[in-house]
């Protein structure tokens, strides 16, 4: 694919297009028959350090094919479009924005470089968050994840536009016991934030 994207972009664009019809005629049917409150788009873009593509390729060749999508999206009403990313796409934030994304779903990232409260103060309120819970923290232990939890989520919770949850799938090396803290912990948390 990357190699086709130097060698023959317009195979690219049209095959995207194509793509980007197809989901834009499923989605409408869909949402002929079913109300919905928000949309994910899953992109695994890139890396820990960055996205394989640079911010105005993404929008030339990614965004442009998802714009019939993002229109009937818009038509029906669909308030909340979340941008899912396993990677470093923090420089493809204002792209996404501009073409309406308004929720940021990182998963699996590295987290200083997609840390949400500086994605808060950089890209403000309007830009929702789902995640930014550090997963490696609930395998450290009991005052990793109360650090993690009570440094993170009341700031972004007080904000608004915050859904807390670990960055990642629990996988078999976070013991139960660290699970069921961080559960019981981001319970508490969350109820004396509102």
């Amino acid at each position: 694919m990357i190699e086709l994207l130097i060698y023959d972009p317009q195979l690219v664009r049209e095959s995207m297009s194509i793509q980007g019809e197809f989901a834009a005629k499923l989605t409408e049917r869909l949402l002929r028959m079913v109300d919905v409150d928000a949309v994910v788009f899953s992109e695994p873009i890139g890396g820990n350090d960055k996205p394989l593509i640079s911010p105005g390729m993404y929008e030339e060749l990614v965004l442009k094919s998802y714009e019939p999508v993002l229109a009937v999206i818009r038509q029906y009403g669909v308030e909340t479009i979340i941008f899912r990313t396993y990677a470093n796409a923090r420089i493809l934030i204002p792209s996404i924005l501009k073409w309406g994304f308004n929720c940021l779903w990182a998963c699996e990232v590295n987290i200083e470089a997609m840390d949400y409260r500086d994605i808060r103060k950089e890209f403000g309120r309007d830009l929702r968050l789902i995640g930014g819970i550090d997963l490696d923290a609930l395998r450290r232990g009991k005052e990793a994840i109360k650090r993690e939890i009570e440094q993170k989520v009341p700031p972004l919770l007080a904000d608004g536009g915050y859904v807390p949850l670990a960055d990642g799938r629990i996988r078999a090396d976070v013991t139960f016991e660290n699970y069921a803290y961080y559960r019981r912990l981001l319970e508490t948390v969350t109820h004396n934030s509102s």
